[in-house]
């Protein structure tokens, strides 16, 4: 594996523009003409002309006065190039709308309203959809979108191919060589990839990371997560068992089953763990990295007309563990018709499967990892007890909501490493997050991922239509329910009048959980704080903007527009970044689901 130092990202010039702003970008000031008083230079001004140059000095003052106002208070007009014509707001609602917020001292944010062409184009900035054409590959198609509220978004994904088989080895190429399914973005056509389509040996990964605190920890993770667990997917089917060492490892050697490529050490149990080791060595790498570097700094001194110092290396490299992310990680092994679906944090993943008698069952794959999930506040508490503060107000330490999420390591260092790690900020003048005071027993937050699998074609008799993957940014305002029903009736009609949220469940029935449904255990849908309101089918292509545009207000599209429309750090009080993956399954002889999909 690639040493941590050569992964992380460079850390953006602070004066530099960086890419993902690419998408946020800063309206221009507001243009202001200035008047300048003609006076002569050789007379004194007559009190006629001094009157006339304190009116407009005052008419000025009260021009710039109302400028700074509108710039700071209320968005300025943003104009969007659509179909050869220029589109600004309209006066559909209003021009400008006003936020109350009650609990931030009654403050009032006033913004200018987008125009509904200006809504859409910020809705669906980012789509992206992928076709597989790689027949015994059970993945028919996936979308992707995201919405970010942070500036810049703190969320990541990650999608990957690795082609097992024959091909490979007369390539003279590693089996867990990584095929990025982007590859016309690489330059390599889609027909080069796909044209054996030969996809029964295939893996598929697809990954969402949820940043906090900053973006270095999720933009790391998106290079260096999929290739991580590729290489111990690798190990293990070369025989290696995941957390072998010494003779352990020599056994294997001296195992002719090893050789020949029969030892069964393929099975969902050694998986399972196998993306768990992964998981950690990758946090692990992340968070102890800076702390193995802090012998660098000692030298500080004695380097001298280097650019950029030792120090300031340290503080780069220290960005993903001083920030932190969470993590959920989808992967399809098409030869065992298996599915294994790892989180880590507070991400989820629902799973839509089709009865034989047309009916729709939810499988909630995750289970949100946070300080207010009582199987997670026990578990903390064994790990530390006598610590009453373990978990406050729901949050770890009354800091951090997610209990598991890779790095955050002010929650993992003890507090020496921590005093000499911000020492190293201090003296570059970067800001460093605060360690809790009650650091007694670190580590608090875990990497851990829990890790469920499902057989691609049970017994029951089940086909697996959809998983879904999104942050928080989704579910906060989405049950695991409305979202299985949601896309069930999108399958069927993506156009649809506007559906009220108690009848869709009448239209697309959903079996009863026979155990107990994992945590939050929500309304369900049409029920109590899910009756209210109505859904949208608009005829998206893209499957995600589809979930994504009803958890922006549902049918309410005045809501939406003003969700869409605020900007700045009170967008991030009302809504969240949000990513969301919908990956579809099914033969690629079903040319009716095909079609759906398409």
């Amino acid at each position: 594996m690639l040493p941590l130092s050569r992964l992380v990202p460079k850390l953006p010039d602070p004066h530099a523009f960086h890419p993902i702003s690419r998408h946020f970008p800063r309206p221009p000031s507001l243009p202001i003409r200035v008047v300048r008083p003609y006076t002569s230079p050789s007379s004194a001004p007559s009190p006629r002309q001094v009157r006339r140059n304190a009116v407009l000095a005052a008419l000025l003052l009260t021009s710039a006065a109302g400028a700074y106002y509108y710039d700071t208070r209320v968005r300025r007009t943003e104009t969007t190039d659509l179909s050869g014509r220029e589109v600004t707001t309209v006066e559909k609602y209003g021009k400008t709308f006003t936020l109350n917020l009650s609990k931030r001292r009654n403050a009032q944010y006033t913004f200018l309203r987008l125009s509904d062409e200006e809504t859409e184009q910020k809705l669906k900035a980012h789509e992206d959809s992928t076709k597989v054409t790689r027949r015994g590959n059970p993945v028919l198609k996936y979308d992707t979108n995201w919405v970010g509220s942070n500036e810049p978004c703190e969320d990541r994904y990650a999608s990957d191919l690795i082609p097992r088989g024959d091909s490979m080895k007369q390539d003279h190429q590693s089996w867990w060589k990584l095929l990025s399914l982007e590859a016309e973005a690489e330059g390599i056509a889609n027909e080069d990839i796909f044209e054996e389509k030969v996809g029964k040996r295939d893996l598929m990964l697809f990954s969402i990371f949820d940043g906090h605190a900053g973006w270095a920890t999720s933009e790391l993770l998106k290079k260096v997560h999929h290739p991580t667990i590729a290489l111990k997917l690798g190990a293990l089917q070369a025989g290696y068992l995941p957390s072998q060492s010494g003779w352990k490892v020599m056994a294997g050697y001296l195992n002719p089953l090893t050789w020949v490529g029969r030892s069964n050490t393929w099975t969902p149990e050694y998986v399972s763990q196998t993306i768990v080791d992964s998981f950690l060595s990758l946090d692990e790498n992340i968070c102890q990295t800076p702390v193995k570097m802090l012998p660098l700094l000692k030298v500080q001194n004695s380097v001298k007309d280097t650019f950029p110092t030792p120090r300031q290396m340290f503080v780069a490299m220290t960005m993903p563990a001083e920030n932190g992310s969470c993590a959920i990680s989808a992967i399809v092994d098409a030869e065992n018709n298996g599915l294994y679906l790892a989180n880590t944090g507070d991400c989820r993943a629902v799973a839509g499967w089709e009865s034989p008698d047309g009916t729709w069952k939810c499988d909630v794959l995750s289970e949100d990892q946070m300080g207010e999930n009582p199987n997670e506040v026990t578990r903390m508490q064994s790990e530390h007890p006598n610590e009453q503060d373990v978990i406050k107000n729901g949050r770890v330490q009354g800091g951090l909501q997610p209990t598991r999420a890779f790095g955050d390591a002010i929650y993992k260092w003890t507090t020496n490493q921590y005093n000499q790690i911000k020492g190293a900020f201090d003296a570059e003048d970067e800001k460093f997050r605060k360690q809790r005071p009650y650091n007694f027993t670190p580590p608090y937050v875990t990497a851990r991922p829990e890790v469920a699998y499902r057989h691609l074609q049970p017994e029951s008799g089940e086909k697996l239509r959809f998983v879904i993957m999104a942050t928080d940014g989704l579910w906060d305002r989405m049950t695991s329910e409305e979202a299985t029903l949601l896309m069930a009736s999108y399958l069927s009609h993506p156009t649809h009048p506007d559906i009220p949220k108690t009848d869709l469940p009448t239209q697309f029935s959903i079996q009863p959980s026979t155990e107990e449904r994992p945590y939050p255990a929500e309304d369900l849908p049409g029920t109590g704080e899910q009756a209210k309101g109505a859904w949208v089918f608009e005829g998206d292509e893209n499957a995600a903007t589809h979930l994504i545009r009803n958890s922006l207000g549902g049918a309410d599209r005045k809501l939406r527009g003003e969700l869409l429309s605020m900007h700045g750090k009170i967008t991030r009080w009302m809504r969240d970044d949000v990513t969301c993956t919908v990956v579809f399954f099914g033969e690629h002889e079903d040319a009716k689901l095909e079609a759906k999909v398409e």
